[in-house]
């Protein structure tokens, strides 16, 4: 099935014409809204790396947080031993103190 000449010279004109065409209307619309599309990812994009800041500020805010609560806990604690240990230096130096007093005395 052979087709004729002229045939196919129209065809492939039709086919380039829709080529063109098909490209110029491409450009003419990548244009139209380039300008636009441009915009609406800048507008996006700061919208995102705002949420990002955000985020980022409020999880430093928690850690912060935390970590100051965790200092004071372990400061309260320390503070808790530290007395626990002077009580018991006191204790023991009474109780030295009550010995040499005694033995002063001659009370053993």
């Amino acid at each position: 099935m052979n087709m004729p000449a002229a045939a196919n010279t129209t065809n492939n004109g039709r086919f380039l014409l829709g080529l063109v065409t098909g490209s110029v209307v491409g450009a003419a619309l990548a244009l139209a809204f380039a300008p636009r599309l441009v915009s609406e990812l800048r507008e996006r994009v700061t919208a995102a790396a705002g949420d990002l800041s955000d985020a980022a500020t409020k999880n430093y805010r928690d850690v912060s947080t935390r970590i100051v609560g965790a200092v004071d806990e372990a400061t309260a604690r320390g503070q808790a031993v530290r007395d626990v240990v002077a009580d018991a230096v006191a204790q023991g130096a009474r109780s030295v103190e009550q010995l040499a007093v005694a033995a002063k005395s001659g009370r053993t």
